[in-house]
């Protein structure tokens, strides 16, 4: 048993490799940083409460969104580096106006 598990990690790990990185950059990280189907769905979980807090936010006239980028920051899986997250999720079209704001606070910083 194992082997066996070790010999899946393996092909997997030859899976990565093959990746198109530039298409799918969300589905390497979360790969090659072995997040688990529970990490992944808490970060989609905690996007989905940012945008909607994001929406009601803009509707109340604010321009940038740091408190929120904090939130996603601190729930961040402790391997996961923030910007590169940010950009893999927006290239793949995950969460695009909370990632593209998100950016931009970013950039101002």
């Amino acid at each position: 048993m194992e082997e066996r598990l070790e010999n899946l990690e393996f092909y997997v790990e030859l899976l990565i490799k093959q990746m198109d990185r530039t298409r799918y950059p969300w589905d390497n990280l979360i790969m090659l940083k072995k997040l688990s189907k529970k990490d992944v769905q808490n970060l989609y979980n905690l996007c989905e409460e940012l945008s909607k807090e994001m929406e009601k936010q803009k509707a109340e006239g604010f321009v940038t969104f740091s408190p929120l980028l904090n939130q996603f920051r601190q729930a961040l899986p402790k391997d996961l580096p923030l910007e590169n997250t940010i950009s893999a999720l927006r290239t793949q079209g995950y969460y695009v106006p909370l990632m593209d704001a998100f950016q931009r606070d970013i950039k101002k910083k």
